[in-house]
């Protein structure tokens, strides 16, 4: 198959451009892209080609200059789209991995192996890195990342991929009985992560309350809308006055004040869903640890065996950074293989022959100061590999936090108070497809008030203009 198209690329300067793109191939041989008629990306097999219906923008689009994946590129990962060939007439959304799995690949690595193919440095990303995304005409989708659109309705479909994002945070964090939880931010994701939580407590006839932190008047009303229980408009009310409030903040504004807010008021954990590439509350590379999936714990001998709720497997080797207190370093290992040392020491052992033959990450990172935090999530700046293994923890000794500087002081004070940062990324669709199924009030609820702006493909830099705006909640991109 041949499609050849125009579309138009997001570059480094926040900006579109129109670029001419050809896929030629299919699905057994693999595919070759070309953009202006250069070689720009060859595929192996197991893509299917898939015409875009609607694709919606997000923050990360809107944030994408400042993430670590080559520009220019068609971007956009929100994806509703039907299908071409055998498939016409089928509509799909779009898991936005490009793994060995979704491919359907035999061979696979060891990040598949240990049940994290979404983590596998190989993966590509729609509309995030290198592989074309939905903001243009046409895609080539991994086939078992492109799921049959079937008992849901095309309009709340255009929000799948949101919708499983927001869910996934609940699954990584979900509410204990009698808690009060907090969505500081309800617009696109965050009223997203409302729904969520209201259909996982009615599915799951769980007891807590769900709580929407705004400053928008718009906002106001479709946080009840979506599942909110109540409403804090910080124009009415001070930040200080929700200190230690909620016992989890799930944080989606992407701002830096937004997620110093979130460790003010949370009681015992904030969930990081968004962040903007930059330096915040004095850490660097949050946006790395949510993409990772990574957690952030105070040092503990319990939070030594932590593990996300659904894995079986144990902690075996942790690294250790020279500041950590010898207290601690003699204690693990009375535990586990512990390893030590500065950054580049820690590569040069998960390259070294102990690790050639299983996941190369530690289960486990202390770290001492903030300097250490940031090696420990990316340690280089010539890839894009954490020490830590995906859905692993970092954990802080605060011996010595009264010398951290002080932009990192709200932080040290949020660990030392045995408080936790968690994330966690993007989703499973069947599971979101389910959950929708299972609350057709909530399907309703997302189709009826969240989608605020509609723009044919020919305006996508008004749609994208649009969507930076606070008074916009969520924009769609139609093709058709």
């Amino acid at each position: 198959m041949n499609l050849k198209f125009r579309a138009k690329d997001y570059t480094s300067d926040d900006s579109f451009e129109s670029a001419e793109y050809e896929y030629f191939g299919n699905e057994k041989e693999g595919w070759e892209i070309k953009r202006n008629g250069q070689p720009y990306l060859h595929l192996g097999p197991g893509y299917i080609p898939l015409k875009t219906i609607s694709c919606g923008v997000c923050s990360t689009d809107i944030d994408r200059r400042f993430l670590p994946f080559p520009l220019p590129q068609i971007i956009g990962h929100e994806v509703l789209a039907e299908g071409l060939g055998e498939n016409q007439g089928k509509q799909f959304v779009v898991e936005i991995n490009d793994t060995f799995e979704a491919r359907g690949d035999k061979d696979i690595d060891s990040f598949c192996k240990e049940g994290i193919p979404t983590h596998s440095p190989e993966r590509r990303v729609l509309g995030i890195d290198r592989l074309p995304g939905g903001f243009g005409p046409y895609i080539l989708a991994p086939i078992h990342a492109a799921i049959s659109l079937e008992g849901v309705s095309p309009k709340a479909a255009v929000l799948m991929e949101p919708f499983a994002a927001a869910l996934q945070a609940i699954l990584a964090s979900p509410p204990k009985p009698g808690d009060h939880v907090a969505v500081l931010g309800p617009r696109r994701l965050g009223s997203l992560i409302l729904a969520a939580l209201a259909s996982y407590r009615k599915t799951n006839k769980a007891n807590f309350r769900i709580t929407a932190i705004t400053r928008h008047d718009h906002l106001v009303s479709l946080s009840k809308a979506m599942g909110a229980d109540e409403v804090v408009d910080l124009r009415n009310t001070e930040i200080s006055n929700l200190k230690d409030q909620f016992d989890i903040v799930y944080d989606t504004t992407s701002t830096a004040s937004g997620f110093e807010s979130a460790l003010q008021i949370a009681k015992r954990e904030v969930h990081l869903k968004t962040t903007n590439g930059q330096v915040m509350a004095g850490i660097a590379h949050l946006t790395e640890l949510v993409v990772d999936e990574l957690s952030i714990l105070p040092y503990s001998e319990s939070n030594t065996m932590f593990h996300w709720q659904k894995e079986t497997r144990k902690n075996q080797n942790v690294f250790v950074f020279s500041g950590v207190s010898g207290t601690i370093k003699e204690n693990l290992k009375k535990q586990f293989t512990v390893f030590e040392g500065n950054s580049s020491d820690a590569e040069s052992i998960l390259n070294s022959e102990p690790f050639s033959k299983r996941l190369p990450r530690f289960d486990l990172v202390v770290v001492s100061n903030p300097e250490e935090l940031s090696f420990a999530i990316r340690p280089n700046p010539n890839h894009e590999n954490s020490l830590v293994r995906p859905r692993g923890a970092i954990l802080v000794d605060l011996n010595n936090s009264r010398n951290w500087p002080d932009n990192a002081s709200l932080v040290a004070n949020f660990f030392a108070d045995g408080k936790e940062i968690h994330s966690s990324r993007c989703g499973d669709f069947h599971i979101a497809i389910s959950l929708l199924r299972d609350n057709p009030e909530i399907t309703h609820a997302l189709e009826t008030n969240l989608i605020s702006h509609r723009f044919s493909s020919e305006q996508l830099e008004l749609a994208y203009a649009t969507a930076k705006d606070p008074s916009s909640v969520k924009v769609v991109v139609d093709f058709q």
